[in-house]
């Protein structure tokens, strides 16, 4: 029975433990991927989807409106009241059934801010009581003209602003693109650094084993004190512990490149040590000049510059004197027949001049024109402050990478020289020559020194990134960063 308990156990957990796939990746290709299937790149694209229908709803504000529109059909028993001659009033029933269809196209006007509207009616009505007659109403052809007078033309305003927001949704996009690329570095060179930590604590622990080893055997012989075999052990023993630390380390972040990557719990991520970053030579100049071009803040002072001053024409629109015009012509005919509606036809005008004048408001309308202007010199001041943010950003990123390139250097010789450096010391060490707080040192250097190259291979590719982000231009192929778009 157990036999088969046994072997029902082996046919369980053996197909599980088949199903993790390693997978070696490199730098580029979890770039690639982060791209492709993170929730930041998911998102990046729905917020740019939503930028681009709200450009194509601006549009198509500027284009003729075509509706149609009607009540098929309207049933209506009600009693109405209507005034006699002699100054009475009676109630008469009214039952009947009607059908209303209109065809319209109106065009907004950008330059005025008014409309102007092409429509066709027809009519028809069906008494249920008395004769139950049939009438029919056409309305062939009418033109009507509706213009504010006095007005802040909110269509004239999204002429400039919603281009220039589409402008700035673009590169925007290019900009979370790679956004995504410098988290996903980060992410990479997390898990990265964590199994180099793993790496060096079973070395570790090995070599420390083999050390206990050895001092064991010269402590037989008296080559060796007490204490030196002590701290041997206690070596192994932290060795032990900290191996244990990294492991969980190193599982929690490859939880996170494996997530961020769009992989399931199954794919065991093996990060490749990546080359270092493209060397390229940049100048302050030459990047702030990239970056005024190319950025979507230049899109974003515009749009903010500009809502300023739309806030501010509204406000003085609204303040005073209102007028709108309104204006209608066309033909219009009735008949018991449908197609005599459309003869004998009939002119149909109207005009009409709507004014509002506020005699009396407590200064509102001057206050709302001066809270208007205050936020617009507070918008100029944060858009002056932000300018100079953005350049002095530019040129801590440009030092960085500029100073990075010569830290590389030097981390790189010092890790050659610690691994050189424990190689001696370990056979000098077996060789009975120096203590084990030199040998100590010396692994606790190469160590330190191969965490810190690492480290800043990272920081050499982050600032990279940094640059292409704010530039949105890539050095190496020296084009502008531009990411193919979706077709909605």
């Amino acid at each position: 029975m157990k036999m088969f308990l046994m072997i029902g156990w082996l046919l369980f957990v053996l197909p599980v433990a088949g199903q993790q796939e390693e997978r070696v990746i490199s730098l580029e290709e979890a770039i690639r991927l982060a791209q492709e299937q993170s929730l930041d790149a998911m998102v990046a694209k729905s917020q740019l989807r939503a930028a681009y229908w709200q450009y194509r709803n601006y549009k198509a504000d500027l284009l003729p409106n075509v509706k149609l529109a009607g009540t098929l059909p309207s049933f209506n028993r009600t009693l109405s009241s209507y005034l006699k001659e002699d100054g009475t009033y009676k109630y008469v029933s009214s039952n009947s059934i009607s059908e209303q269809l209109s065809l319209s196209v109106t065009q907004n006007i950008p330059l005025t801010g008014g409309s102007v509207s092409l429509q066709s009616q027809l009519e028809r009505v069906d008494q249920l009581d008395g004769n139950k007659e049939t009438e029919y109403m056409s309305v062939p052809f009418n033109v009507v003209f509706s213009q504010p007078l006095v007005t802040a033309n909110p269509l004239k305003w999204s002429m400039k602003i919603e281009p220039e927001k589409y402008k700035q949704a673009r590169q925007q996009f290019a900009v979370s693109m790679e956004s995504v690329s410098v988290q996903a570095i980060s992410y990479y060179f997390d898990l990265l650094l964590a199994m180099i930590n793993v790496n060096i604590d079973k070395q570790n622990l090995k070599s420390s084993e083999k050390l206990v080893q050895i001092a064991q055997g010269k402590r037989e012989r008296g080559l060796i004190s007490d204490n030196d075999l002590l701290q041997l052990k206690l070596n192994y023993l932290n060795a032990s512990s900290s191996l244990i630390q990294t492991e969980q380390a190193y599982e929690q972040k490859m939880f996170a490149l494996r997530n961020y990557l769009g992989y399931n719990d199954r794919v065991v991520i093996v990060p490749e040590i990546p080359g270092e970053c493209p060397e390229i030579e940049v100048t302050f100049k030459h990047v702030i000049e990239l970056a005024n071009r190319n950025n979507p803040f230049r899109y974003e002072v515009v749009c903010r510059l500009l809502e300023a001053q739309q806030q501010v024409a509204g406000a003085k629109a609204g303040r005073g004197f209102q007028a709108d015009i309104y204006a209608s012509i066309g033909f219009t005919g009735s008949d018991k027949n449908f197609k005599d509606t459309y003869n004998n036809l009939r002119n149909r005008e109207s005009v009409s001049l709507g004014i509002s004048i506020p005699l009396l408001n407590w200064g509102k309308g001057r206050g709302q024109v001066e809270l208007a202007r205050s936020r617009e010199e507070i918008a100029k001041m944060q858009v002056e402050q932000d300018m100079q943010a953005f350049e002095q950003n530019v040129l801590t990123t440009v030092k960085q990478y500029q100073e990075q390139n010569r830290l590389n250097e030097i981390v790189r010789l010092a890790d050659t020289v610690a691994q050189k450096r424990y190689k001696t010391a370990y056979e000098t060490f077996v060789l009975g020559q120096i203590s084990v707080l030199d040998l100590n040192t010396a692994q606790t250097e190469q160590d330190n020194a191969r965490r810190t190259y690492i480290s800043q291979l990272y920081s050499s590719w982050v600032y990279f990134y940094n640059l292409r982000k704010l530039t949105l231009y890539d050095f190496e192929k020296k084009e502008d960063i531009i990411y193919q778009q979706e077709k909605y």
